[in-house]
């Protein structure tokens, strides 16, 4: 992972994010690139707010050095080891239930403490989170639940990459609850929807504070580039050379069928390290999923080809690639066993057998 790339996402997102406070997401690892690392570039860029969904994310923050930036746990729960040691731990708990929220308060309570939360609220991801057309015991944990201090509600927008529209609709629905609040004579707090989708193509939904996680690393399902600067890069070494003859297939299903003698280096890198793998079409709706098919085929019309990096020049990746093989055509590349090939891969998606680190 290049460090240089990160931080010119980071400042990107800092620029579209203006005055708001911005959230770097650290779920899954940081995508793939490592919670501490990403956490250190982040703090060194000016981000000093975090979110995690694991309270052991939490944990390893903190005993790592970053005791001072404010942690939101995107994971509303109401199990009482994990409010503990949010409790414990210094970190925003998020209430996303009636029954999170009495379950936060007494543990709280019974520590003579006051615990900092936002309430999550559902507009249609589905997973956490009260309704909209709960917002009578949303203002019951204002109105009667003292151990807790609510700092921020929020909301997730689930098509920010697809559909203004439903970006629209969801913003309209948090703020109309935060306006139910602020009539029951509390305040809300910040108000925050959007994440890293909606930032780069809705900005003015960027409210009093953003979630901001893959735009990081350069890899976000809407279409644009943005500025981003795509990151993650794995290195293998060529294994065997060899000469394969015309008519000679490549790879599982024989779909590949060789035109003309190639000289093939075989690499013991695939999809299973990362390699030709993409997290993104099954976040389509039917009609993104169409547009994806239709770029299928004018990849294939185009003869855009699959290629790695081999001694400075791109060479083209032959047939299906496997779990943890795929073969290059090396004909007119000077090269050896040993030589290092480049691939790009989607951290979050690579195997945990690679090793990662920061370069730069």
């Amino acid at each position: 992972m290049d460090r240089q790339k990160v931080r010119n996402n980071i400042r990107q997102v800092k620029e579209r994010a203006g005055d708001a406070v911005i959230f770097g997401v650290l779920k899954g690892n940081a995508y793939g690139f490592g919670l501490v690392d990403m956490a250190d570039l982040l703090r060194d860029e000016g981000i000093g707010s975090f979110a995690v969904t694991e309270p052991r994310d939490l944990v390893i923050l903190r005993n790592s050095g970053f005791v001072d930036e404010d942690v939101l746990m995107l994971r509303s729960t109401a199990i009482q080891e994990e409010l503990e040691k949010i409790i414990e731990y210094n970190a925003i708990a998020t209430v996303g239930s009636y029954d999170a929220a009495v379950a936060l308060n007494g543990i709280a309570a019974a520590q003579l403490v006051t615990a900092e939360a936002h309430v999550k609220i559902d507009t249609g991801m589905g997973r956490y989170g009260f309704t909209p057309e709960d917002v009578e015991r949303v203002i019951a944990v204002f109105r009667y639940m003292p151990a807790i201090h609510v700092g921020g509600m929020y909301t997730h927008f689930n098509k920010a990459f697809v559909s203004k529209r439903s970006v629209a609709e969801q913003a309209e629905l948090l703020e109309k609850t935060a306006a139910a609040v602020k009539r029951a004579g509390f305040s809300p707090g910040l108000l925050h929807a959007a994440n890293s989708s909606a930032l780069l193509k809705y900005p003015e939904y960027r409210m009093d504070a953003v979630r901001v996680g893959s735009a990081l690393t350069g890899r976000v399902a809407a279409q644009g580039s943005f500025g981003l600067m795509k990151t993650g890069v794995a290195e293998c070494p060529v294994v065997e050379i060899r000469w394969l003859r015309k008519g000679q297939t490549i790879g599982y299903g024989g779909d590949y069928r060789c035109k003309q003698p190639v000289r093939a280096a075989t690499v013991p890198l695939g999809y299973g390290d990362g390699f030709c793998t993409d997290k993104q079409p099954d976040m389509f709706t039917f009609g993104g999923g169409v547009r994806a098919g239709l770029s299928g085929i004018k990849k294939w019309i185009s003869g855009k080809k699959t290629v790695a990096h081999l001694n400075g020049k791109a060479v083209r990746v032959l047939g299906h690639v496997g779990m943890q093989h795929c073969v290059l055509d090396v004909t007119d590349v000077e090269c050896n066993v040993g030589d290092v090939a480049a691939f790009e891969v989607n951290p979050i998606i690579a195997g945990a057998i690679l090793p990662k680190r920061f370069i730069n």
